[in-house]
This record gives C-alpha cells, structure tokens and sequence, in this order.
C-alpha cells in the first residue's frame, strides 16, 4: 500500500484531533495547531474581518502553503482557490462554507464562487459528516455540477473504557455551553419533577452556563465550570455517570453525544438534525421530540428561533421525565443500552476503523 503525504488543516474542536491522531494505515498527516487564543483580541478581529468578507459574499476559505510538498489536501476550514492539487473538505452541514450562517449562504456571490470551486478538477470529493448534513447542502446550494463528489463520511472518535464509580444514586450529567438552545431549562425543570419521584435516588452533573435565577438549588445538583483536563473531564462527567441527558435544539452534530457514547452510556436527547443518527431510540438510548428545531428556523436564528427556543415546553419536559425514568427503574436496560452505545463506536459507524478505511479508500481513488 502506497504511503501518503496528506495536509490536513484543524481546528480548535477536539473532533480534528481524532483524525490526526488516529490516521489511516499508510497515511501521514501533516498540520499545524493554532496556538492563538481563542478568546484573544487578536482572534476577535480576526473573527470579525472574516465575518465582514462572508457578509460580502466571499465563502469560507483556506490556503494552504507549498501545497507541492504533498500528495493530497484535506481541508476542514473551507473551499480552496487556486489551487491544482487534489484537494477534499468536510463539513458539518451546508453552511459550513458560510460561517455557519446560512442567510449569508443565500448570497448569488457566494453561490457562484462555492459552486465554481466546488465543480472544479482539483476539488474531488465533498464529504458531509453525517447523512443530516448531506441533505443540508443539497437543499441549499445547487449541487448538480458536483453531486457525484459528495459522500457521507461520518466522524469516529476513540472508544475510553471507563471503570464506573459504584453509586447508591443514579447519576446524570449534561453538557450546555449555552441554557436555552441546549434544552438546560428543559433538563432542570425535568430533574425537579424526577427528584421529587425518587427521592434521595438521583444526582445531575451540569456543566454549563446558567442565568441568573435559573439554577435549581438542590443538594444533588453539582455545577461545574470548566474541566481543562481531558482525562479528569471523563472522569468527571462520564466515568461517574449512568445516563447522559441532552435536550439540545442547536447541535449540527452532537460531538459531546459522540463523546458520552464512545465510554459506554445510553443517552437520553433530541431528534434534532444529526441526533437521531447518533442515537437509535430504544438502542442505544431514547429520542425526545424537539421542541424547535434549528434547521427549521436557519435564517432567523437570532429573532424566531431564539424566541420559540427560550419557552418551556411542558411537553418535552414531560418526556424527558418519561424517558429517563424507564432508564432510573432498569439497571440492566441501561446497561445493554451502554453496552450497544460502546459497540456503535468500537466496531459500528462511528468507529475509527470504519471512518479511516473510508477515507483511505478516498484518498486512493481520489489520487488515481
């Protein structure tokens, strides 16, 4: 098997570290990683400058220095102009070229430019990390010139075996950068209710911002701020953990599912965009019906969807109650849902040598 020489261009998210770290049989990635601050000013402005060229049409884009010295380019962070080498790019959903905000996405400009680059000899293969995502960029760009180059590649990341801490309490954990979007008031207003129907027998794990005056005040709530050590934030959120709750409304993906899934826990979430291709309801964990769906609201996200998203929704509290309680009253379903989550990443979709004998497959055909 021929060995190959593959740029690779990462972000910031822990998902790039899994091919990287993780490559091919015969593949050597080459990259670097941005050791600028993300919260720094420096990075603002250029968050900001980029913003301003994608509000004037100009997709998202990457260059990529002495491209001669490899055999193929795999791009994450955008399209790439003037360039003759072979190249592929991922994405997460159609907008993914915008900036993730796809009223810029509707941009003729941008339109014109995405489909040129796109349609042309040196782009080879267009790759959507999930089924949801695939489906994203066909309903929002013309694809006709290229829709031959497009296949699902779904994202894997490394299996942790975890030894689970013994617990007289059944344990929950969530994650939730942001309250509402997250289903954060959905999960605390679904705890209240379970807490008051098994007493003394429940704990939550919530790691994430909560406003003012939203916070439950209960013994066995624990909120935690930020876990900047890989292995203690496992330990921490997962290893001492027996159901992971996810009420999202915004996730493209559901890394942080992926993540709870790859050390062996059923899940509890969503059926928003990608979710229900992370969980299999009755399988590995149970589907909620999302109040808001973001996808259906993408070019008004900061005014309906932000609107619909900040409600209670008594129903979706309803069933998150439902559904975590059949998991609090049967250990050993939870435990075969663990079980099914593990395999999903051990052997199944999202498993690394599933992903990675795709992208080798990828890159031969691409480079023949």
């Amino acid at each position: 098997m021929k060995k190959l020489n593959v740029f690779f261009n990462p972000g910031v998210h822990p998902q790039f570290a899994e091919i990287f770290n993780y490559p091919p049989i015969g593949v050597k990635y080459h990259y670097s990683l941005s050791k600028e601050d993300y919260n720094s000013d420096l990075t603002r402005k250029k968050r900001a400058m980029i913003i301003k060229l994608h509000n004037l049409g100009i997709p998202r884009i990457t260059f990529v220095p002495h491209a001669e010295k490899y055999d193929l380019i795999h791009s994450t962070r955008g399209i790439l102009p003037l360039n003759k080498k072979p190249w592929i790019v991922d994405l997460e959903s159609g907008a993914a070229f915008s900036g993730l905000d796809w009223n810029n996405l509707r941009n003729p400009l941008m339109q014109k430019i995405i489909i040129k680059l796109l349609s042309s000899d040196s782009c080879k293969k267009i790759m959507p990390q999930s089924i949801s995502a695939e489906k994203s960029l066909l309903e929002n760009i013309d694809c006709s010139k290229f829709k031959h180059k497009i296949e699902t590649v779904y994202l894997a990341y490394h299996t942790t075996k975890l030894k689970r801490k013994k617990s007289d309490k059944v344990r929950l954990s969530f994650i939730g950068r942001t309250f509402y979007e997250k289903g954060g008031h959905h999960l605390l207003e679904a705890f209240r209710i379970l807490n008051q129907k098994y007493p003394g027998k429940l704990k939550l794990k919530y790691k994430g911002k909560v406003p003012p005056g939203r916070k439950l005040k209960l013994p066995n709530i624990e909120y935690l701020d930020n876990i900047p050590d890989p292995k203690k934030f496992y330990d921490v959120i997962f290893g001492d953990c027996d159901i992971y709750v996810q009420p999202t409304t915004v996730d493209s993906f559901g890394v942080s599912i992926l993540e709870a899934i790859s050390t062996g826990l059923p899940i509890v979430c969503t059926d928003d965009f990608t979710l229900p291709e992370l969980v299999q309801d009755g399988y590995n964990g149970f589907l909620v019906k999302s109040p808001v769906h973001w996808y259906d609201n993408r070019f008004d996200l900061a005014g309906k969807y932000m609107k619909l998203v900040s409600k209670s929704n008594p129903e979706t509290v309803n069933e998150l109650v439902e559904k975590i309680s059949v998991l609090i009253e049967n250990r050993k379903l939870r435990e075969k849902m663990g079980k099914n989550s593990f395999r999903l990443v051990s052997t199944g979709k999202f498993s690394i040598k599933e992903r990675n004998k795709k992208l080798r497959k990828i890159y031969d055909e691409v480079l023949r």
